[in-house]
C-alpha cells in the first residue's frame, strides 16, 4: 500500500517538476526577447524562476529520496557486516524520518505565518512559496517511511534461528 503511494507520488512529482521547469525556461527566454528585441522587461519573470527553483528543489529532494540518490559515504557502509550494515542503515532512517517530520511540522508554520505578506513583483503570498519546504519535506517523509518499512521486512527472519543478513 505505502509502496503504491510513493510510487505514484513520485511519479507526480517528477511531472510537476518538469512543468516548473518548463515554465521556468519559457518565462527566461520571453524575458530575454521582451528585454532585447523588445525594449521593455518583464517585472515579474525573475522572481518566478527563483519561486520556482525553490519548488524544484524541494520537490526534486523527494524524488531523490525515492531514487536513493542522496550523498552516502558507502565505502564505509559497504565496509561494515552485514548486520552491522542493518543497524547503520536503520539508526540513519529512523534519523531523517525524526527530521523530516519536524521540518514538516515547521516549515507548515513557517508558510501559514507568511501568507499575509506578498511578493513584491506577482503579488503571490509568500507563503504559498514556504509551502515548498512542507510540500518537500512530507513527499520525502512518504518515500524515507516506504524505505523504512522494505528494511525492517528484509532485517526480520523467517526463522527464529535464522541470522540476519
Amino acid at each position: 500500500m505505502l509502496s503504491r503511494i510513493s510510487n505514484r507520488l513520485n511519479s507526480v512529482t517528477e511531472a510537476a517538476c518538469c512543468i516548473f521547469l518548463l515554465a521556468m525556461t519559457l518565462t527566461v527566454a520571453l524575458q530575454v526577447i521582451c528585454r532585447y528585441l523588445l525594449g521593455a522587461a518583464l517585472t515579474w519573470s525573475e522572481e518566478f524562476s527563483r519561486y520556482g527553483l525553490v519548488w524544484i528543489t524541494f520537490l526534486g529532494g523527494g524524488i531523490a529520496v525515492k531514487r536513493g540518490a542522496h550523498m552516502g559515504v558507502e565505502a564505509l557502509v559497504n565496509a561494515l557486516s552485514p548486520r552491522t550494515r542493518k543497524i547503520v542503515q536503520l539508526l540513519t532512517l529512523l534519523s531523517v524520518v525524526g527530521f523530516l517530520v519536524v521540518a514538516t511540522l515547521k516549515g507548515f508554520q513557517l508558510a501559514l505565518f507568511n501568507m499575509n505578506q506578498h511578493s513584491p513583483a506577482m503579488g503571490v503570498p509568500m507563503g504559498a512559496v514556504y509551502l515548498a519546504i512542507p510540500t518537500g519535506c512530507l513527499i520525502m517523509l512518504v518515500h524515507a517511511s516506504e524505505e523504512l518499512m522494505v528494511l525492517f521486512r528484509s532485517s526480520s527472519p523467517a526463522d527464529p534461528g535464522e541470522a540476519i543478513d
